[in-house]
C-alpha cells in the first residue's frame, strides 16, 4: 500500500498535535485537580460514556462542565416516554442522571384532580411508585458507592430537586394553586410545594421519615432528627423534624425563611393512609312485615389515596337515643365492600332495618389499613 509524502506528513502532524493536547490536558488536570479527585472524575466520566443504565448517577468534575449547561432538558420526546437528563451540583461536583418518564403515566396524573392541599396524597400515590422508586434507588446506589451517609443522600436529593425549573402555577396551568404529582414535577418542574412533594416522595422510598411543612408563603420539608441537626424543628407525635431547604450555602437545616414568611400554617405527616370521601344519602323505606321499619341507603365512596384501602366494609351503628354508643342489644350491621384501589369510586345501595325506638344511626367506613372513618348519620323517631 502506497502513501504519499503529503498524507504521511499530515498524519504525523495530527499525531503530534494529539500528543501535545493530551500532555497539556494531563498537566492541567494533575496540577489543579487533586490526585484522588482526578481519578474520581475519570471514574465518573467513564461511567457516563459507557453506561446506559437509568440507575446510574454520574458526577462530572466542575471544570469539565460548562456553566451554560441546562439544569434539565428533554433529550427526546419519544412516542411512549419523556427521556430526561438532569444536572445539579452537590458535594463539589456536578452530577448527571438519565431517566425515562412514561407519557401515559404523566398524562394520567395531569388528568387527576389537583383541587386539594392534602400534600401526602400527591407524594405517595400508588401508580407512580416504579418511576419514583427508580429515582430513589439511583440516589441510594450512588450513596453506597461513594460512602454517603443517609443525611448526605437526603441532601443530594434536595439539591437535585431544587435545581428543577421553577414554574408558577398561574403561568403553566392557569390555576392559582395546583399541587403537582412527582412525575409531573420531574417532567415540567414546579413551585415550592411541588418540589417539597417530590423530595418527600423520594425520601419515603428510602425509608427516611419526613413531614411537609406549609408556611405562610412557602412549603418545604422536615427531616427526622438524627442527632446532628440544630435550629428550628417541629414536634410531631413526639418526634422532632427539622426544617430543611436550600440556601446560599447549599442545603440548610433548621433555618427558616425571613420572619415575614415563616408563620406555620399546617404540617402534613408523610404517611400512606388513604383518604375517604363519601357521598351518602338515605330515606325511610316503610315497614316490612317480617323486619319492621326500614331505611334505604345509597351513595358513593371515593378513595382519594394515597394507596389502596384493604378489605373495606361499611358499618351501620344503631343506638337508642340517650343510650350508650353501640348498645349491646342492637347489633351493628356490617356490609362488605372489598378492596378500594386509589382513585376509585364504589357505589353502595342497600336496605337496613331499625328497631321501633327513638335512636341514632351512624355510618363508618373501615378497612385493614385505615382507622374507622365516620361518613354521616341521622336521627330517627319510630317509638310508639
Amino acid at each position: 500500500m502506497y502513501f504519499s509524502k503529503n498524507f504521511l506528513f499530515k498524519l504525523l502532524r495530527f499525531i503530534l498535535f494529539m500528543a501535545v493536547a493530551v500532555s497539556v490536558i494531563s498537566f492541567v488536570l494533575f496540577t489543579y485537580v487533586p490526585k484522588d479527585e482526578f481519578y474520581k472524575a475519570v471514574d465518573y466520566s467513564s461511567r457516563n460514556f459507557f453506561s446506559s443504565a437509568d440507575t446510574d448517577i454520574v458526577l462530572i468534575y466542575p471544570s469539565l462542565l460548562s456553566e451554560q449547561k441546562p439544569l434539565k432538558f428533554n433529550v427526546s420526546d419519544t412516542e411512549d416516554a419523556y427521556q430526561m437528563i438532569y444536572y445539579w451540583n452537590f458535594d463539589g461536583y456536578s452530577q448527571s442522571y438519565r431517566a425515562s418518564v412514561p407519557k401515559e403515566m404523566y398524562e394520567y396524573y395531569r388528568g387527576r384532580p389537583h383541587d386539594h392541599d392534602n400534600y401526602q396524597e400527591y407524594a405517595l400515590s400508588d401508580y407512580d411508585r416504579e418511576v419514583v422508586r427508580n429515582f430513589a434507588n439511583a440516589f441510594r446506589e450512588h450513596g453506597i458507592r461513594y460512602n454517603y451517609t443517609d443525611e448526605q443522600i437526603a441532601f443530594n436529593i434536595i439539591s437535585f430537586v431544587s435545581t428543577l425549573p421553577y414554574t408558577y402555577d398561574s403561568d403553566t396551568t392557569g390555576f392559582d394553586d395546583y399541587p403537582r404529582y412527582p412525575v409531573e414535577t420531574l417532567v415540567e418542574g414546579g413551585d415550592c410545594e411541588d418540589r417539597a412533594i417530590l423530595i418527600a416522595a423520594l425520601l419515603y422510598e428510602l425509608g427516611q421519615k419526613t413531614i411537609l411543612i406549609r408556611l405562610e408563603t412557602h412549603v418545604s420539608i422536615g427531616l427526622e432528627d438524627n442527632g446532628n441537626y440544630t435550629g428550628q424543628y417541629y414536634d410531631v407525635n413526639g418526634t422532632r423534624y427539622y426544617y430543611a431547604d436550600t440556601g446560599e450555602n447549599g442545603v440548610e437545616v433548621g433555618i427558616l425563611p425571613s420572619s415575614g414568611h415563616s408563620r406555620l400554617v399546617q404540617i402534613h405527616p408523610v404517611s400512606k393512609v388513604p383518604s375517604i370521601l363519601p357521598s351518602i344519602r338515605h330515606y325511610y323505606a316503610g315497614v316490612n312485615s317480617s323486619e319492621g321499619p326500614r331505611y334505604n341507603l345509597y351513595g358513593t365512596i371515593d378513595n382519594r389515596g394515597p394507596g389502596e384501602v384493604k378489605n373495606a366494609s361499611f358499618r351501620i351503628v344503631i343506638s337508642e337515643s340517650g343510650a350508650f354508643f353501640n348498645s349491646a342489644d342492637i347489633p351493628n350491621i356490617i356490609v362488605p365492600i372489598g378492596d378500594l384501589p386509589e382513585d376509585s369510586k364504589t357505589e353502595i345501595e342497600f336496605v337496613f332495618p331499625v328497631p321501633r325506638i327513638n335512636g341514632n344511626v351512624q355510618f363508618y367506613i373501615e378497612g385493614d389499613n385505615i382507622e374507622p372513618t365516620g361518613v354521616g348519620g341521622f336521627y330517627f323517631n319510630l317509638k310508639r
